[in-house]
């Protein structure tokens, strides 16, 4: 039927408007039938674990909504329209829309470029005042008619250029587009393509590669590697007496989990859209992953093993002791102490764990942590030294009671125990100067002259004893000076004693035990007496000495007494030496302290001015007058 030629009407011109080409789609299948690298792949957990038994895969459920469409099925309804064709590729009829077709037959991919069109989409213009061809003609002139025709057609040519122009551009562009998206779609479809029904490469369970391997091969490789290295796992606990404890795989029941991590891994690349698993697949690219079965186990039977060992290994240390020692002196004996030791449980589990951790198979040879003991010999020995000695020379002219009573007076000392805070008193200790306690007569100072006395010498061992106790560091309560210089020790450092009114005194004062030792010896024709004194180290670390200094002399004043008798001599311009005199001194006595490892002194303190009187010398004079011729 001819169609009819429809009414012109005069438009009003609308502003030109943008073209936008539509992007290009590439259309493989309906997308009921889309293949399953390019839209959203399943769920896949727990694909290992259903292999090795240990998940349950259920069903999917599917349930019709009332519109009827399956709940849980794919749908595109935001996607554009895509057209089918199916063509017959030999033999059979082409048939198109719904209807079957005889023959085999292909899919084509179509690439389009289509711009919807609201409305009526038959290229035909709707009739104007409801009859078909049939115009409204204007009462124009035919000058004017033809004037419009020539505007007419020039606009048309001119839209024709513009759209051809428009045409051109848009197929330009479209194609660009369409190759690039159709380059990369491919390039997405060969990757994923790599891991149909295998795992990607670059992936590693328990440094296996598992790259190219079904999901079944895995679970197999990896089931066979964990079996065969617990089937070997052992740890072997020793002593160093050979003593040995194995624990194994049944001590510790050991259990792995395989399909775990394969899950995890068989994920990668099969799950999510395309997009992601393209991109998990390019990542594996520059970052392998690597994955370790995880495994359960249970250490009681080992913390059993190790309880026993501890018992039989450990051993506590053994503390050294005193032992009283009359034959020593001070009067002790030492035991030795004895280090114990004991097994770290603590330590060894941590140490075990990472074996297990590591399934690493091996010899673990027990070394007890050593116990020191408490109280040390060296300790012990330690806490009772020799604080100070100190000895003098006996004349080897003296008087033969002399001798007597400082061996005597010596020996009273030996072996004496002072306790800490007690006071010592050496008249008490030396005991009287009496011949029944074996004291002899001998030359003794008294009110400035030698005079024989019973103990005479005895000042000499009061003042050894009194050098001893100074340097040893302990507190002097009582002391007094000769009235003459001895011979025996610096000025200064003398201490004298009687029976009834001198007497030297000290105390302990360190807080712990004084032993003093003497001895009485000969050396050289020489006899000396010496004084030893043992006990508790100075805490200061300190040692200590007495430096005597003369601060001044004194001339003594001479005597004279007449020999009326002329026994020494006659006359009264002769005199007669009787008794010799002494000078008189005062001297300053200083305790210095020193450092007992370098012995530099520390520090000088003044302690005492002793003064030594003069002895006047005493002479005889003659009576009688001589004549003078």
């Amino acid at each position: 039927m001819q169609e009819e030629t429809p009414v012109r009407r005069r438009r009003r011109r609308r502003p030109a408007q943008e073209v936008k080409p539509e992007p290009v789609r590439i259309v493989l299948k309906a997308e009921e039938e889309q293949p399953e690298w390019l839209i959203s792949a399943g769920d896949v957990s727990g694909a290992a674990s259903r292999r090795t038994g240990t998940k349950k895969q259920e069903p999917i459920k599917k349930e019709t909504t009332s519109s009827g469409t399956a709940k849980g099925s794919r749908t595109h309804s935001s996607e554009p329209r895509v057209e089918k064709k199916t063509e017959t590729i030999s033999g059979g009829q082409a048939v198109s829309g719904e209807k079957e077709t005889a023959g085999p037959q292909k899919q084509i991919i179509r690439i389009t470029d289509e711009t919807a069109k609201p409305g009526n989409t038959s290229g035909r213009k709707p009739a104007i005042n409801g009859r078909k061809g049939t115009t409204k003609k204007s009462p124009t002139t035919m000058k004017a008619k033809k004037s419009r025709s020539d505007k007419k057609k020039t606009g048309k040519k001119i839209g024709l250029f513009i759209g051809l122009g428009v045409l051109l551009v848009g197929i330009v562009i479209g194609s660009v587009i369409g190759v690039r998206k159709v380059n990369e779609v491919m390039d997405i479809k060969r990757t994923l393509d790599r891991g149909e029904n295998v795992f990607y490469d670059n992936i590693y369970v328990n440094d296996i590669p598992l790259g190219g391997k079904t999901l079944d091969e895995a679970v197999d490789i990896v089931t066979r590697q964990v079996d065969t290295l617990l089937s070997a796992f052992r740890i072997t606990l020793r002593t160093v007496d050979g003593q040995s404890w194995d624990i194994t795989r049944e001590d510790l029941q050991m259990r792995y989990d395989v399909a775990d991590q394969l899950d995890r891994v068989w994920s990668i690349g099969h799950t999510g859209t395309a997009a992601t698993r393209y991109e998990q697949v390019k990542e594996l690219e520059a970052n392998p992953i690597r994955r370790y079965t995880t495994m359960t186990y249970d250490l009681s039977k080992v913390n059993q093993i190790l309880s026993s060992i501890k018992e039989k290994v450990d051993r506590p240390a053994v503390n050294a002791t005193r032992v009283e020692d009359e034959t020593k002196w001070p009067p002790y004996s030492y035991t030795n102490d004895e280090p114990g030791q004991t097994l770290d449980i603590t330590g060894l589990n941590e140490r075990i764990t990472g074996m297990v951790d590591r399934l690493e198979s091996g010899t673990v040879d027990l070394s007890p942590v050593p116990v020191e003991a408490q109280v040390t010999r060296a300790a012990l020995e330690g806490s009772i030294v020799k604080l100070a000695t100190y000895e003098t020379a006996v004349g080897a002219t003296s008087h033969e009671g002399r001798f007597t009573n400082i061996e005597i007076g010596t020996k009273k000392f030996n072996h004496l125990i002072i306790r800490s805070g007690e006071s010592v008193s050496f008249n008490k200790i030396a005991g009287k100067r009496t011949e029944a306690n074996g004291y002899v007569e001998a030359p003794e100072i008294a009110y400035g002259a030698y005079v024989m006395g019973i103990g005479g010498g005895i000042c000499q061992v009061s003042s050894t004893l009194y050098n001893a106790v100074i340097n040893a560091g302990l507190e002097v309560t009582k002391r007094v000076q000769h009235s003459l210089p001895s011979s025996y020790v610096p000025m200064g450092q003398d201490a004298t004693v009687s029976d009834d009114r001198l007497d030297f005194v000290f105390k302990n004062n360190t807080k712990a035990d004084i032993f003093i030792e003497t001895d009485y010896y000969k050396k050289k024709n020489y006899w000396y007496t010496t004084f030893t004194i043992y006990g508790r180290p100075d805490p200061n670390g300190y040692s200590y000495k007495l430096e005597s200094q003369v601060r001044e002399e004194v001339e003594p004043e001479p005597t004279y007494k007449p020999d009326r008798t002329a026994q020494y001599v006659v006359y009264d311009n002769e005199t007669k030496l009787d008794k010799k005199g002494e000078k008189g001194y005062i001297v300053d006595v200083y305790l210095v302290t020193m450092d007992s490892n370098t012995g530099l002194e520390i520090s000088r303190e003044l302690k005492y001015t002793d003064n030594y009187k003069p002895v006047s010398p005493v002479y005889w004079v003659g009576v009688t007058p001589r004549e003078a011729y």
